[in-house]
Parts: C-alpha cells; sequence; structure tokens
C-alpha cells in the first residue's frame, strides 16, 4: 500500500511538473512547450523539456505572439511602430539622384532628413544642362536640326508626412524609419535659358535664345523602400499647379498651351496644371 501511494504521488508531481513548462505561442498558431532561458532584443532563447539535450535552442521575437510562464505570468510581444527607441540606431539622412532627370536634360540631387516617426524634410538642387541636350526639329527647304543648349538651375524643398513605417517583401520585421509610403507638399522655384524655335507672320522660322523663371507648387505621392540601412528607392508623382513668365512676343507666335520646365510639365496657360514625377536611387549617411 505504502508503494502505490509513493509511485501515485510521483506520478502526480511529474504530472504537475509537466503542466508548469513555459508555454511559447508562435504567430503561425503553433504553441511550443519550453523552459526559457533569456528574452533578448530580437530573439528568444530557450530550451525542450523533458529531454536531457543541453540544445539551446533561438526563436525570433517577431515570430511570437506571447509567452506564458510556469508562474501563471503572461508577456506579450507587439511592435509599437511609433516608439522612436525602435530606430534609435538606424541612419535618418539620405542623398539621392533621380534616375530619370538626366534621360529628361537635369540631374536633380535630393537631401533628405528624417526628424521622427512620419515626418521630414527634403531639400532639392537641379542643374538643368547636366543631362541628355535634346534636338528641335524644323523645316527650312529641307529639314533642319538645332539643340536646345538649355542651362540653369532649380530648387525645391517639401516637408514629408510618412505613413508609419512598413515591412519589407511580406515579412513581419519592420525596416527602417524612412521606408513607407508618404504625401509631400513641395516648392519648385527655378531660371534657365535654352534655345527655341520661333515662327514669324511670314511663316520663316528663326533661333532664338530664351530666359524663363519658373515656379510650381505640388503635391506629391511615393513610396520608399530602405535596404539594409544603406540604400534607399523612392518613386514618386506629384501634381498641382505651374507658372512661369514664357510669353508671346510681338511678331513671333508659339504654342504657350503647355511648357516643359524640365522638373516640371506645366499643361495650359500659366498658371496652369502641372506634373512631376521621378524614380531616385540615393544612400544613407551617418
Amino acid at each position: 500500500m505504502r508503494k502505490l501511494l509513493v509511485l501515485l504521488a510521483l506520478f502526480f508531481v511529474a504530472g504537475v511538473s509537466v503542466q508548469a513548462q513555459d508555454k511559447i505561442y508562435r504567430k503561425n498558431g503553433q504553441v511550443v512547450k519550453a523552459k526559457v532561458l533569456e528574452i533578448g532584443t530580437e530573439e528568444v532563447k530557450y530550451r525542450l523539456p523533458d529531454t536531457t539535450e543541453t540544445l539551446i535552442y533561438v526563436l525570433e521575437k517577431d515570430r511570437i505572439s506571447k509567452i506564458e510562464f510556469e508562474n501563471g505570468r503572461v508577456e506579450k510581444f507587439t511592435v509599437n511602430l511609433k516608439d522612436p527607441e525602435q530606430y534609435a540606431d538606424q541612419r535618418r539622412h539620405g542623398l539621392k539622384i533621380n534616375f530619370i532627370g538626366p534621360l529628361l536634360g537635369y540631374t536633380q540631387v535630393t537631401y533628405e532628413k528624417s526628424q521622427g516617426v512620419g515626418k521630414g524634410y527634403e531639400v532639392g538642387l537641379s542643374i538643368i544642362g547636366a543631362g541628355k541636350n535634346q534636338r528641335l526639329e524644323y523645316y527650312d527647304n529641307s529639314i533642319q536640326t538645332t539643340r536646345r543648349n538649355q542651362f540653369g538651375l532649380a530648387g525645391s524643398f517639401g516637408y514629408k508626412f510618412s505613413k508609419l513605417p512598413d515591412f519589407l517583401f511580406g515579412k513581419t520585421r519592420f525596416t527602417h524609419l524612412m521606408q513607407g509610403s508618404y504625401a509631400r507638399p513641395v516648392v519648385y522655384l527655378g531660371n534657365y535659358s535654352e534655345n527655341v524655335l520661333m515662327f514669324k507672320d511670314n511663316g520663316q522660322t528663326v533661333i532664338d535664345r530664351r530666359n524663363i523663371t519658373f515656379g510650381a507648387l505640388q503635391i506629391e505621392l511615393g513610396k520608399q523602400w530602405v535596404f539594409g540601412d544603406r540604400m534607399l528607392l523612392d518613386t514618386y508623382w506629384g501634381f498641382g499647379y505651374g507658372f512661369d513668365d514664357k510669353k508671346k512676343i510681338s511678331d513671333y507666335f508659339y504654342d504657350d498651351n503647355t511648357a516643359y520646365n524640365y522638373v516640371n510639365q506645366r499643361l495650359g496657360e500659366s498658371p496652369g496644371f502641372s506634373l512631376t514625377g521621378g524614380i531616385r536611387l540615393g544612400l544613407l549617411l551617418k
């Protein structure tokens, strides 16, 4: 009888010890019975129970929803994307170049600084002429060509309102403070000169040099990706109002219903509807 009671007591203790294991609840629905050894900043270390193995297993915290400890305490794992501490070690300065600009006749360099979660500003400088020199064709007894030979500068300033940093390629680990969709109010202002074709009332075509001052008020929408806290990829398009001083000159005639001002495209007479867009590649700076 005494032996039976001892055996029953041992089975009861063993059953209690099994029930008293830590439980790791994974986001995929699995429950891992374990002995939690350490909870780090990015991972949890544990051993499997009821084994003689000394192996230590590691599981990323972003794959865990909660842990129930043997003493009944529960620790939940949630990511607060609004917490600035999540991004304390990340780079917050970026230098970007518009990949499309040189094909359209200008080079645009933009500096971006993040001022915290969901906000930042950008300052841009465009060198008009540092890119493809476009051809102008006209008919003068035969088809003739000339070059625009554009040259000038344009600046821009915009304040960026970003959606909370999103995830890269479907992974649950957030990537970077400067990643995500955004809206950016931006102002452009510039001046340049270029060759233009002018048509006199008598039908004669002449080449003239024209100086243009222009500006635009835009709302630009885009999305930016960050790779390895090193590289940036930014795509955007924008709309708003553009204005310039292109005017009809004496007996010259040309169509002023549209104007290509390099960093923006104006539609309609000035001021008119304005479009912008681009693909920018860049590096993050310390």
